[in-house]
């Protein structure tokens, strides 16, 4: 092997061009202005231009409008930092209108006197991106049929836990939750009731007041659920949401009498948009009592039943007489 140490300055240098002009990632420098002051052939090809048309043009020229908001303030963050590098996902548009999705990482150079620019190195993942859609769609589409297996059983349950997921998302988002995290919210509530599956169906559909013996019957299944999806590799906690539901924050819940801290965000979210739709909607053992009832039991135990911050988003996303967010999830 010969070392770098071990050439000339020319032919260091010449060796990195070759590098830099044979690779099939982008790579672009521009200066603080977003210039472009070098792009690589395969930055080219991905642009549409030629070398001539790309140089001295605003890089933002071809980011996706709907990202360029954010990446021009990221711009600005990274100029305040020199030697720092910034690592991001987003669209780019070449003149024909193509759009492809690259990651990239971003270093300010602008201190190093042979560079002096943002070097840009980006990997186009537009087509890992989409296989990795349809693997989510087709992952989504086999929670909600596992859903909707529980919900045959249980007649007067149709559409609730697609009800509480759409519940729970929304206060997720209202909480600012990071988006991986409201994905497994979104899952875990979609099958929260899974463990119903083991309940008798005459117990779950049986008019009037449950027995004590029926009721502990009934709270088996969040174990149930919980032993249903518990060897399913989910990138999120979800069998542990799902056995977690009924826990409350004074640890009068059920099955393990869980204390506040003990008992997962995600767990706590599905605990309150399970306690609205419920409350809200029919059931054999008693009418339905309306969203206001639903509310005031939320308002009357913040804290101590239920976490106090998602009670408040809550009650902002749903406590006006028009309640949108309700109505969009049944």
């Amino acid at each position: 092997m010969v070392l770098l140490t071990e050439q000339t300055p020319e032919a260091v240098e010449e060796w990195f061009l070759s590098l830099v002009q044979h690779s099939s990632d982008l790579m672009v420098v521009v200066d603080e202005q977003t210039r472009l002051v070098y792009a690589n052939p395969a930055a080219l090809e991905m642009f549409g231009v030629s070398a001539d048309e790309a140089s001295g043009t605003t890089a933002f020229r071809f980011i996706h409008p709907d990202e360029l908001e954010r990446v021009m303030v990221r711009h600005v963050e990274l100029l305040q930092s020199p030697g720092a590098s910034m690592l991001d996902t987003l669209r780019f548009v070449s003149v024909t209108g193509e759009v492809r999705i690259l990651e990239t990482v971003t270093t300010n150079c602008l201190h190093v006197a042979s560079v002096a620019g943002l070097v840009i190195n980006g990997r186009d993942i537009t087509e890992r991106d989409e296989y990795v859609r349809t693997l989510e769609a087709s992952f989504e589409s086999v929670t909600v049929a596992l859903a909707n297996a529980v919900e045959l059983r249980d007649p007067y349950t149709a559409g609730h836990q697609r009800e509480v997921a759409g519940l729970a998302t929304a206060i997720a988002g209202a909480l600012a939750l990071p988006d991986d995290d409201i994905k497994g919210i979104k899952v875990a509530a979609t099958l929260h009731d899974i463990g119903k599956i083991a309940v008798p169906a005459e117990i779950l559909t049986r008019p009037g007041r449950l027995s004590p013996a029926e009721f502990e019957i009934i709270k088996t299944h969040p174990d149930a659920g919980y032993g249903i999806v518990a060897e399913v590799s989910f990138p999120w906690p979800v069998a542990e949401m799902i056995r977690q539901h009924h826990e409350r924050l004074d640890g009068s819940g059920y099955p393990r009498g869980l204390c506040g801290s003990a008992i997962l965000m995600g767990a706590r979210i599905i605990a309150v948009a399970d306690v609205i739709s419920a409350t809200s909607a029919y059931r054999p053992y008693r009418p339905a009592r309306g969203l206001g009832a639903a509310l005031a039991e939320l308002e009357a135990n913040s804290g101590r039943l239920y976490d106090s911050r998602v009670v408040d988003a809550s009650l902002r996303l749903l406590g006006g007489q028009h309640n949108p967010v309700l109505r969009s999830t049944g």
